[in-house]
């Protein structure tokens, strides 16, 4: 009698754990349709039918990763970068609060952590943008682009005090001059060390570029400027070449491929 009674007690504990089993996997299948349905609508700009359909993911598999990055992009596909009405401030941090959800279940999402980033800079805050590129910088793979994200913040920084052409230079405060070239030289630092991980990264080049021709902006005096103009002219000059020689590498590597076919596909007619 007692073996029988052990018996039904294991039988119910594992009914319990099939039918427990059972049931999540019913949720995953659900919150996975969820999600097909919200790329469909998310693709058809329907965001607040994507919205509801990720949310609906996110309640049946609150692990599905996924589901948190659509309904982030979602939200930020709705965010117009620097305009500053309430709704869309709400836009953009209902987005930056989603993508720290995506990192709490995966910490090193670089998608995530650029895409924080990104809004944040264009919500005009630069503090917590570069802030934000820093933590990107830990993920060696994309440590160059986190710099140059940092730079080209410094640069819209110093262009915004200095004006076009450098036309504000003379009516800036000594305070404001130093701050200014604080951020340059910042920007100018990034890059190098985004030129030493990636020589070919054509676009770090160009902003190199226009940080010099900020200090050339901001030079004491003659000599200095025209030290600082060339060696942007020289860098520029390097950048277009360094574009040039990657767009043959690209056309030489594209035709290898067109031939590399073309013999696999008369190979195969030979065989037949």
């Amino acid at each position: 009698m007692r073996s029988i009674a052990k018996l039904c007690v294991l039988a119910t504990i594992l009914l319990l754990v099939f039918t427990g089993t059972s049931c999540k996997l019913m949720d995953q299948l659900e919150a996975r349709d969820h999600l097909n349905q919200g790329v469909k609508a998310y693709t058809a700009k329907r965001y607040d039918e994507a919205v509801e359909e990720f949310r609906s993911a996110i309640e049946k598999d609150s692990e599905l990763v996924d589901a948190y990055l659509y309904l982030a992009a979602t939200y930020r596909a709705q965010f117009v970068p620097l305009a500053t009405s309430p709704e869309n401030l709400r836009k953009g941090q209902e987005a930056i609060a989603t993508f720290e959800q995506v990192l709490e279940l995966d910490p090193q999402s670089t998608n995530a952590m650029a895409n924080v980033a990104d809004i944040y800079r264009n919500m005009n805050e630069p503090d917590k943008a570069k802030e934000w590129y820093r933590r990107l910088m830990e993920i060696s793979d994309e440590k160059a682009q986190a710099l140059y994200g940092i730079a080209s913040i410094d640069h819209s920084l110093a262009d915004e005090k200095t004006g076009h052409d450098g036309d504000n230079v003379e009516n800036l405060t000594e305070e404001e001059l130093a701050e200014v070239n604080r951020v340059v030289e910042e920007g100018m630092e990034a890059l190098r060390e985004a030129l030493e991980i990636q020589p070919n990264y054509t676009d770090a080049m160009e902003y190199l570029n226009l940080l010099y021709r900020e200090k050339a902006e901001l030079a004491a005096d003659d000599e200095e400027r025209r030290r600082w103009q060339n060696e942007a002219d020289r860098l520029a000059l390097d950048a277009l070449e360094m574009k040039r020689q990657l767009q043959r590498e690209k056309e030489r590597a594209r035709r290898q491929m067109f031939i590399k076919a073309e013999e696999e596909s008369a190979e195969e007619e030979s065989q037949e």
